[in-house]
């Protein structure tokens, strides 16, 4: 990793620029291009593990605070909210918009979080421009729905899906339709695929409208980021996606500079479904419940995700070095045209930890974990650094208006949160991510 040390002149925006600043070192935007194509692959698949943990926890707060029947409403706003705002995202960043096939809308859930990639083991087939269908051989959330029982299958492959899955073809074809060939619960219990579906295209049909939840959140300044596209280091995959599909499609399969962009926009997926998630929970229950939410969320997930970080940067967590390359890399504070972050190392025990004027901040409505930051709440942030060294603490800095936060190895181990036990007690925490080698000789 190359640090250059330059006269301190504040924040840097050069990725890995780094400078010596009042006794410390100072952290600017991270640059993805570090990374070759198959650990870009391997980051790509962690931030779409990410938007699960995200929801397992924040569904857990939901449940806890308000109601098993909280559940079902929230979550179909969650997704009618995000999907179709990250869906054309995604068809624009990888390069096949501008077709209303389905063929696209394939394209396009195979490069997003509500299939997350091994989790999920989705399999696709065209048959016409109209007419195509998918079916999963394997379904890691139904893993976890079954042992609830029945009506909770139901709940959430008819009531929540049936909404949702349309509302993801709407943002492709406005009469484009998701029909159940078949679908859980499963007869006979070990019925494989656990579900299979008909997508269609029927020119006669009354378009669908655009969820109201989705026309508000494509007006944040999430929504409407900017992600360059640079040119990567080294050779080989696709450049982007405008070509056949692929019945079953891999990360690897892309190029280093297709992958630091696939990368960028499922962190903004990530945050998407968290702001959309916050806006719902807001509008039944106040802001205050959004927030209460949002901070179990961010506890719970932010800890696991750091964990598996740590593990795949090779790192021990044993100082302040590891807490800040687990910052510089973790989705909670990605994209970089998004959040603007420094970190000054202080010492091998401590460092300070600021969030600069970025559109984040910027939002006009309270829903993201910037909402939560800024209520003062810290737990969230807590999570993300005592998932690295259990002995990481959390202060606020007390500068007025600022975001400033001081982090310290000096905390006792203390049992982990119920957030991170929620976490912890998933088919999700144990999934084993598997790479596609021979896939980067394409």
């Amino acid at each position: 990793m190359p640090i250059y040390f330059r006269v301190a002149r504040g924040f840097f925006w050069s990725p890995f620029d780094r400078a010596i600043l009042a006794g410390g070192i100072t952290m600017a935007a991270h640059d993805l291009f570090e990374f070759n194509r198959l650990k870009l692959a391997q980051l790509g698949r962690e931030m779409m593990l990410f938007a699960q943990f995200n929801s397992r926890t924040g569904y857990a707060a939901l449940r806890m605070n308000h109601g098993d029947e909280a559940y079902q409403a929230i979550a179909i706003d969650n997704w009618m909210g995000a999907s179709p705002v990250y869906t054309r995202r995604m068809q624009k960043a990888m390069r096949f918009s501008g077709d209303s096939s389905v063929e696209t809308i394939f394209k396009g859930l195979q490069l997003e979080c509500g299939f997350t990639h091994q989790y999920f083991d989705v399999r696709f087939a065209v048959q016409s421009p109209e007419q195509g269908r998918f079916w999963l051989k394997s379904c890691g959330a139904l893993l976890e729905t079954e042992p609830r029982g029945p009506d909770a299958v139901k709940t959430m492959c008819h009531d929540i899906e049936d909404p949702t899955f349309n509302a993801t073809a709407v943002a492709t074809n406005p009469r484009a339709r998701m029909t159940a060939i078949h679908r859980p619960p499963r007869v006979p219990s070990d019925r494989v695929p656990h579900c299979e579906w008909l997508v269609h295209i029927d020119p006669e049909a009354l378009p669908l409208a655009e969820p109201k939840s989705a026309l508000a959140m494509s007006e944040t300044k999430l929504a409407c980021l900017f992600i360059e596209r640079a040119h990567g280091s080294s050779s080989g995959g696709l450049e982007d996606y405008s070509g056949d599909m692929h019945e079953r499609l891999h990360l690897e399969q892309f190029s280093q500079s297709a992958l630091s962009v696939i990368c960028r926009e499922l962190a903004v997926q990530v945050h998407l479904l968290i702001a959309a998630m916050m806006r719902s929970v807001a509008e039944h229950y106040g802001e205050t419940a959004a927030l209460a939410v949002a901070e179990f969320q961010m506890a719970g997930s932010c800890w696991v995700m750091s964990e598996r970080l740590c593990g795949w940067l090779g790192l021990s967590g044993s100082g302040i070095d590891d807490v800040i390359r687990v910052l510089e890399i973790h989705p909670a504070f990605q994209p970089r045209e998004y959040w603007r972050l420094e970190v000054i190392r202080n010492d091998a025990e401590s460092a300070r930890l600021r969030v600069h004027d970025c559109p984040a901040l910027q939002e006009t409505e309270g829903c993201g974990w910037q909402a939560v930051l800024k209520a003062g709440m810290t737990e969230g942030l807590a999570g993300l650094v005592r998932g690295v060294s259990r002995r990481a603490r959390v202060t606020a800095c007390g500068e007025q208006g600022s975001l400033c936060w001081d982090i310290c190895l000096d905390g006792a181990d203390e049992e982990e949160p119920l957030a991170v036990q929620i976490a912890k007690g998933t088919v999700l925490y144990q999934t084993r991510l598997r790479d596609r080698v021979q896939l980067l000789q394409m």
